[in-house]
């Protein structure tokens, strides 16, 4: 089912923060109540041409302007700056295009992990077992490069609609293709789920924005959010 690109954004914010929205019909909407209050007080997301701004129902007016002034500074910066304190800056990307590698090609260089990877897992990252194989980060797909897991793409967050992309790389194993198979696998099951794959990246990250770009994701949005 198509969805929109305001459509989309709520989705995102919602997967990522754990908050919950209206529909962002208009350039000002605020959480719903009863929502989870986030550590940011605005989130504001450039779609296209609009501006939508997401509020914590607990910023008064006279915050609310004090918050756009700082907002509209943070903007004027180079996305490649480093962030000012208490503003993040991220790119979201939802999968629109063919990736760079075939499904096929990425299945055979990644799979699905089970409870039997018990140990790889911790070899890979001592403590981390049990966390990525909760049902919460379904799937798990590991890269595996002689026996040894390289990289691994789990459901960093999960909703009703949609999941998040976590991607995890050895740092000796990075630039190989790994995480781009892993990252590819994990969106074909997304998909087949009936669910949304979303993809996010800190706007300084820029191998990670490069990596969403290799496996078909396009940017449809550059939020801010200011605590």
């Amino acid at each position: 089912m198509f969805i929109d690109d305001r459509a989309f954004l709520r989705l995102h914010v919602e997967a990522v923060w754990g908050v919950q929205l209206p529909p962002l019909d208009h350039d000002d909407v605020s959480l719903l109540p009863g929502s989870l209050l986030p550590s940011w007080r605005l989130c504001a997301a450039e779609v296209a041409t609009d501006r939508v701004c997401i509020w914590r129902p607990d910023v008064d007016e006279a915050q609310r302007e004090e918050l756009l002034v700082r907002l509209n500074e943070a903007l004027l910066l180079p996305s490649s700056n480093p962030p000012l304190p208490g503003i993040s800056r991220e790119v979201a990307f939802r999968l629109t295009a063919e990736p760079l590698i075939e499904f096929a090609v990425a299945r055979r260089a990644a799979r699905p992990l089970v409870p039997d990877d018990y140990a790889l897992i911790e070899a890979f990252e001592p403590g981390s077992a049990a966390y990525f194989l909760q049902p919460e980060c379904r799937p798990a797909i590991g890269v595996l490069v002689d026996g040894r897991l390289c990289s691994i793409a789990h459901s960093s967050r999960r909703t009703r609609e949609a999941c998040e992309l976590g991607i995890n790389t050895l740092p000796e194993a990075r630039r190989k293709g790994y995480a781009l198979a892993a990252t590819v696998a994990w969106s074909a099951a997304i998909v087949q789920e009936g669910l949304t794959p979303i993809y996010s990246a800190l706007a300084t990250n820029t191998p990670s924005l490069n990596l969403a770009c290799a496996a078909g994701y396009r940017e449809i949005a550059r939020a801010v959010t200011l605590e």
